[in-house]
């Protein structure tokens, strides 16, 4: 059974997030779809969205007006996306990661968990999303 990774990519104008399968007889996920709202500072929000040959571009939007309401769009998107049976709930979803502007020292990948969080946290000042 393939497991669900979400990358999430949220910046000050846009939210991308891009959904992976990572199955043990591969040395690497697979990408299975890419989104990107765009627009969040200079509306009207934009759509652009891949998964295989299925193409969105700059499709407009209303009622998108924060990364958290774009986030909420990106991944009803995938759920109900009919090509996508791996993600046919939230549920499916394995694993999330997101990048962060300053990690605090971090120089690789960490669980988010009280400590790492804390540390995260107390450095917001210098990139608050």
């Amino acid at each position: 059974m393939p497991e669900i990774i979400l990358s999430v990519n949220a910046g000050s104008s846009s939210v991308k997030i891009s959904a992976y399968k990572s199955e043990e007889s591969k040395d690497r996920p697979i990408q299975l779809a890419e989104a990107v709202i765009s627009g969040l500072t200079a509306p009207p929000a934009l759509l652009k969205y891949t998964r295989g040959s299925k193409k969105i571009h700059d499709e407009k939007l209303e009622g998108i007006n924060s990364q958290e309401d774009a986030f909420r769009y990106i991944l009803d998107h995938l759920v109900n996306d009919e090509g996508l049976p791996e993600m046919a709930k939230i549920e499916d979803i394995h694993f999330t990661c997101h990048r962060v502007v300053h990690g605090g020292g971090y120089d690789k990948s960490q669980v988010i968990n009280q400590e790492t969080y804390q540390r995260i946290e107390g450095l917001s000042d210098l990139a608050p999303l």
